[in-house]
């Protein structure tokens, strides 16, 4: 096929299929504040409806504002770590996930259970989620880690959510045996537009010079999109490289990068 060709036909064929039932995009009212899937890299307790597949990019400049400064249009010039996945709903409740990081071109197998969906009278959810991280690069030992959480939210007042993700890592880049908690809130701003934030303690035993990770993101939904620019301190994306605080040898100062999320669902399969 032409290069040329590709573009357009990648983009006939994300629009041909029809949109989708998204309770989880949609949000309940009085509950969900419009809360989907995920949050920024963490993912909610919730699962989109049953058929429904999604698509997603994650982009994140390698590049720190502070080290780039305006010569490097503030990170915007530099490379990126890139992220690819997918998800499908093969039954109520349940999804099943593959996630590519660029960096040591990590994969992620993941499934996620979605255990009490919140209703007016309760706006609690709660989801377990476990996997199997696969480092692939030649450039790094390769190696496999499984990892766990669970994950609880709850809504106030039709406009907060708060969520927490205790979470255990068998094995990171750097460390074995690793448990940490963050935390995550997205408040809703509009109907279609929110903010959502994340933060993920530090762990002693990471780098000498590691600090908390913190990300946010201004997230716009339109047409079963969600399209968010996000600013952070951390670029990594995946359980293994997240939760001990050491991607690429540790996350050691509180300066911002700049990135972007893309997801786009759909039924493929009715």
């Amino acid at each position: 096929m032409h290069k040329r060709l590709l573009p357009g036909v990648i983009g006939v064929l994300v629009f041909a299929f029809p949109a989708s039932r998204l309770n989880a995009q949609e949000g309940i009212e009085g509950v969900a504040t419009g809360l989907g899937n995920r949050f920024i890299q963490m993912n909610t307790p919730l699962t989109n409806d049953k058929g429904v597949f999604e698509a997603l990019f994650t982009h994140r400049f390698n590049q720190s504002v502070k080290d780039s400064g305006s010569g490097g249009f503030w990170g915007l010039d530099s490379g990126a770590v890139i992220g690819l996945g997918v998800e499908y709903v093969p039954v109520r409740n349940v999804a099943v996930q593959i996630y590519r990081m660029s960096t040591f071109q990590d994969y992620e197998f993941a499934a996620k259970v979605t255990l009490l969906r919140p209703s007016k009278g309760l706006p609690v959810a709660v989801g377990v989620r476990g996997g199997l991280n696969w480092l692939t690069a030649p450039y790094f030992t390769k190696q496999s880690s499984g990892f766990g959480q669970v994950i609880v939210s709850a809504t106030l007042f039709d406009r907060v959510t708060l969520a927490a993700a205790p979470a255990y890592v068998q094995r990171t880049p750097f460390q074995t045996d690793v448990w940490n908690v963050p935390v995550m809130g997205q408040l809703r701003i509009t109907d279609s537009i929110a903010l959502i934030g994340e933060f993920i303690p530090k762990k002693s035993s990471a780098a000498p010079d590691a600090t908390y990770q913190w990300s946010t993101m201004l997230e716009k939904r339109l047409y079963h999109h969600r399209f968010a620019l996000y600013i952070g301190n951390t670029i990594a994306s995946t359980m293994d490289q997240m939760i001990g605080g050491d991607f690429v040898g540790g996350v050691t100062d509180l300066n911002i990068h700049f990135g972007f999320n893309l997801s786009r669902d759909f039924d493929l399969f009715k």
